[in-house]
Parts: structure tokens; C-alpha cells; sequence
């Protein structure tokens, strides 16, 4: 009985009565391309993703800088850091709550 395999996902391991040429071919069909390494690749203005990621970038940038944002985000990370403590020492007094009830009973 012969099978018949799609040659894009045939496997060294699946027939083994490829040539050593066709084993050949198999490898180098799923060898990766080599990409350009050079700066200009980095830079691709003409690239939709490099433009939308320049903009982000640029305009978080300016934001970031703006002292009114950042006086923001400090004391917005002050208010959130002041409530996670609170919230620790809450089940603290809890769980301290807890041990003395059962040490009672």
C-alpha cells in the first residue's frame, strides 16, 4: 500500500525512501530567509508599523514630559501604593482577629 504525502509537510522521518536529494530539497524549503541586518531595515518609513510605533512613541513622549501628567501619575502611584498597604494591614488586624477567636474557643 503506497501513501501519498502533500510534499510541503513531508518529514525525513514519515518516508524513508526519499534520495538523499530530496531530503536535501526538504531542509532547505523550510530554511528561514536571511533578513537585512543593516540600519536602514530599522528605519523603514515607508513601513505602515514603523510610522504607527514613531507616532506612539513620539506622542507618549510629549505627554510623559508634560510636568501636569507627571505630577498625575505620581500621586495617582502614591494613592494606589497608600490603599495596597492599607489593604495588607487590614487582613493583618484580620487574620490577628481570627487566631484570637480561635485560641479562646
Amino acid at each position: 500500500m503506497s501513501q501519498d504525502y502533500n510534499n510541503d509537510y513531508v518529514y525525513n522521518y514519515q518516508d524513508p525512501q526519499l534520495t538523499e536529494q530530496q531530503r536535501i530539497d526538504s531542509q532547505q524549503q523550510v530554511t528561514p530567509v536571511q533578513q537585512d541586518s543593516s540600519v536602514k531595515s530599522w528605519v523603514n518609513v515607508t513601513d505602515s508599523r514603523y510610522l504607527k510605533g514613531f507616532l506612539i512613541g513620539a506622542g507618549l513622549a510629549l505627554v510623559a514630559s508634560n510636568p501636569k501628567v507627571q505630577k498625575a501619575v505620581v500621586s495617582g502611584a502614591v494613592k494606589t501604593w497608600s490603599a495596597v498597604q492599607g489593604g495588607i494591614e487590614e487582613a493583618k488586624e484580620k487574620i490577628h482577629d481570627i487566631k484570637a477567636e480561635a485560641q479562646s474557643e
